[in-house]
């Protein structure tokens, strides 16, 4: 009977004969049997307390006012609500799946030691002190008699994450504390006189930039982008802003308005789309962009408006302007808000590029004009803020790569970012230069170049670009790939060429690989992984500063000096950078003549408040991370993340026991499953005590005639915990699974 639900956990084949520690198990998958067991973590420590916050005794009370009724605060500060309340709002079970104890006699829980642990056992002493919680009333106990029943306790667990998020809203930043007088939807006319900029992405860091607009009760969003995951979230695909401020104001806001294309600014556009219903201004280029993401998210394009630099559009009550700027990616804009308090400037992503490739200049003349009327406050680009001098122009790496591109003998691979057009226009006109063709890889890629040949942002000769299937018609000098993959990306092209898994490239010591863009910080270890990788493989690779073939798309110190002297603000707040950045950018705003008072450095989620008085920062709203694993928007939070860790650290075990229902007692196992642990037959006699602790923890059980699951698995849990740490002095995460038998 083990032996069979063993298999259904695991998915592979184990021989429990003699009692031995299941060594024996194929699989590797364990996650669906861990998932169910662990939901019981999911409800509880998705609370809004700052991460590692007295979790076990913190539980442990909520679970006792649980049981006699009384209120339970959410830790946002929110109204208190009573248990009943969240009760209602869950799904009634049949009463086969009802509980655990049903015919058992429960007792109370005996107050446990509290002991220091790691931030990994806080977890678990968090998921005993939710299965109590839940324990205490039938209506609210949601594990099933069958704990191996991994599908319906996946459902479970999805229908109890999203309980504790709101949609798309409730996971905050890991680092982020959390804030008591939080600022939600305001009465009608109580900002009467009031503009507000509030940003909720791209302060403290780089990636998802948002930031609201509000002047009294009518919002305005700028950019809705995305940030990349750092390593240590684990199998999260990317990270998108908290947008509750927005959604629970939706119907004050107005427009979105977009500065340019790039994926920290338009990445998680099509997530807010879904929420909210109103018109996204952008330049011709990024409409293109954003409508293939709409296409991917099956959301309607009606709601884009193409504008042009140089136009002006009233929103509300607030005009707002588009100024031509240069940056890595044409069509950028900055963007400025005309407003009965002032006018508010936003550069966007800028540099000040005298020979840009497209051949547009930036509008210097129209920054100036304004400097002339009066800028009430001026948001900066801060990215480069601590390198000296200029930036220099995109031009200046086309004859580099021009250079690299002629003394290669065999194919050439060049890497860039997909969104970088003019980068991609001097990559093709080098290719054509030395009589190559083009086969353009990765989706990124292929989207990014067909929509900016359509819309006439890309001149390619015809012929040019060849499928990859037809490739091997020709010699390798006649080959040129543009491939995505530049920072290193596990799954993008580069990375799998490197790897030597890609489905169709295989490098070879003669092909020379061109490197068009600087790590991302962050991305140093892959980025440096992958050019290792390349040299293996006898790959001449092209790569650093010092070769030319990259220029970045940000101001240096003396452009933005330049933009300040232009615009002259009275209130000057940096944005776009690291708080390091920030810091020093608002250094450069004093040095330019900027009031000190009036420079104004905050993070995601600051009022920034103006009215005829000045200007302040005011309160907080809620802002942070949402987290997007697969096709889940929000399920994925830092008990998640953080349990991931600990499995990817510690490893796991489980233990299977199979008890009578009408004795209640142990009829069948213990049978202990290590999975990233140990490895069973190198530590059998650390096994088989630990087989003899669970065994006189049942045997304590039977004695003091506790048949209640909670319990008993909460006593398997303690002891094998300081067994292993005491053995090993790691944690591993234990799972404690028993089989109901009539």
């Amino acid at each position: 009977m083990l032996n069979k639900l063993m298999n259904k956990i695991l998915g592979g084949t184990v021989n429990t004969t003699d009692n031995q520690h299941t060594a024996q198990v194929t699989a590797v998958e364990t996650a669906p049997s861990a998932q169910g067991e662990q939901k019981t973590t999911r409800r509880r420590t998705n609370t809004r307390r700052s991460v590692g916050e007295h979790r076990n005794t913190e539980g442990r009370r909520t679970g006792e006012r649980r049981h006699t009724g009384e209120a339970s605060q959410n830790g946002e500060g929110r109204q208190r609500r009573t248990t009943h309340t969240r009760t209602n709002t869950r799904r009634q079970r049949p009463a086969a799946e009802q509980g655990e104890q049903q015919g058992t006699e429960r007792k109370p829980r005996q107050p446990r030691q509290t002991r220091t642990t790691r931030s990994g056992e806080n977890t678990h002493r968090t998921e005993r002190n939710g299965e109590n919680t839940r324990n205490t009333r039938n209506t609210r106990n949601t594990r099933t008699r069958n704990t191996n029943d991994a599908s319906r306790n996946e459902t479970t667990n999805n229908r109890r994450t999203r309980t504790n998020n709101r949609p798309m809203a409730r996971n905050h930043d890991r680092n982020q504390e959390v804030q008591s007088d939080l600022i939600g939807r305001q009465p009608a006319g109580s900002n009467k006189g009031k503009f507000q900029i509030i940003p909720l992405g791209g302060l403290g860091e780089i990636g998802k930039n948002m930031t609201i607009f509000q002047y009294e009760d009518e919002i305005i969003v700028l950019d809705a982008g995305l940030a990349f995951p750092s390593e240590d979230m684990l199998g999260v695909d990317i990270v998108i802003p908290d947008m509750s401020y927005i959604i629970e104001n939706k119907d004050r806001v107005k427009a979105v308005v977009i500065t340019h294309g790039h994926e920290d600014h338009i990445g998680s556009l099509a997530y807010l789309m879904k929420e909210i219903n109103c018109p996204v201004y952008a330049t011709n280029l990024v409409c293109g962009l954003i409508e293939g993401k709409f296409k991917e998210h099956k959301v309607s394009p009606k709601c884009l408006r193409t504008i042009a630099a140089g136009d002006e559009v009233q929103i509300g009550q607030v005009k707002v302007g588009f100024i031509q700027t240069n940056h890595s990616i044409p069509d950028s804009v900055a963007v400025y808000f005309d407003t009965p308090i002032g006018t508010v400037l936003h550069t966007g992503d800028f540099k000040i590029d005298q020979t840009p490739v497209d051949g547009k200049l930036m509008d210097i003349h129209k920054f100036a004009e304004l400097g002339n009327k009066g800028v009430l406050a001026l948001m900066s680009d801060s990215t480069n803020v601590e390198k000296p001098g200029f930036t220099g122009s995109e031009s200046s790496v086309g004859p580099a790569i021009k250079q690299a591109v002629g003394a290669a003998k065999g194919r050439v691979v060049l890497a860039t970012f997909a969104s970088n057009v003019s980068r991609i226009q001097q990559a093709i006109d080098a290719a054509v230069m030395f009589n190559r063709k083009v086969v353009v890889m990765g989706r990124s890629m292929v989207n990014v170049t067909e929509i900016a040949q359509e819309r006439g942002y890309l001149n390619i000769p015809p012929n040019t670009i060849i499928d990859v299937d037809v490739m091997h018609n020709y010699t390798d000098d006649q080959i040129m790939i543009l491939t995505t993959g530049s920072q290193g990306e596990p799954m993008a092209g580069l990375s799998r060429m490197a790897t030597s898994n890609h489905r169709t490239v295989e490098l070879a010591p003669n092909d020379t690989v061109i490197i068009s863009a600087t790590p991302i910080p962050g991305n140093e270890g892959a980025v440096g992984r992958t050019i290792d990788n390349l040299l293996r493989l006898g790959c001449h690779v092209v790569y650093g500063k010092d070769r030319g073939i990259h220029v970045s798309g940000h101001a240096s110190q003396e452009e933005l000096k330049t933009m300040l002297n232009l615009v002259r603000p009275e209130y000057f707040i940096p944005v776009h950078g690291e708080y390091r950045m920030l810091r020093r950018h608002g250094e450069l705003g004093v040095a330019m003549g900027v009031d000190p008072k009036k420079v104004l450095i905050g993070d995601n989620g600051q009022i920034f408040e103006f009215d005829k008085d000045g200007g302040r920062k005011g309160g907080r709203v809620q802002a942070g991370a949402i987290f997007v694993d697969g096709l889940g928007v929000g399920d994925v939070g830092n008990i998640v993340i953080r349990d991931r860790q600990q499995l990817a650290q510690e490893g796991m075990v489980i233990v299977v026991m199979a008890m009578d229902t009408a004795s209640g007692t142990i009829i069948a196992g213990p049978d202990l499953v290590s999975r990233g642990f140990v490895y069973v037959r190198d530590a059998e006699e650390l096994m088989l005590e630990a087989e003899r602790r669970v065994h006189q923890v049942l045997d304590d059980c039977e004695a003091q005639r506790i048949k209640d699951w909670t319990t008993i698995k909460q006593n398997v849990r303690d002891a094998l915990g300081k067994f292993f740490y005491d053995k090993t002095r790691r944690r591993p995460m234990i799972l404690p699974i028993i089989q109901d038998v009539h």
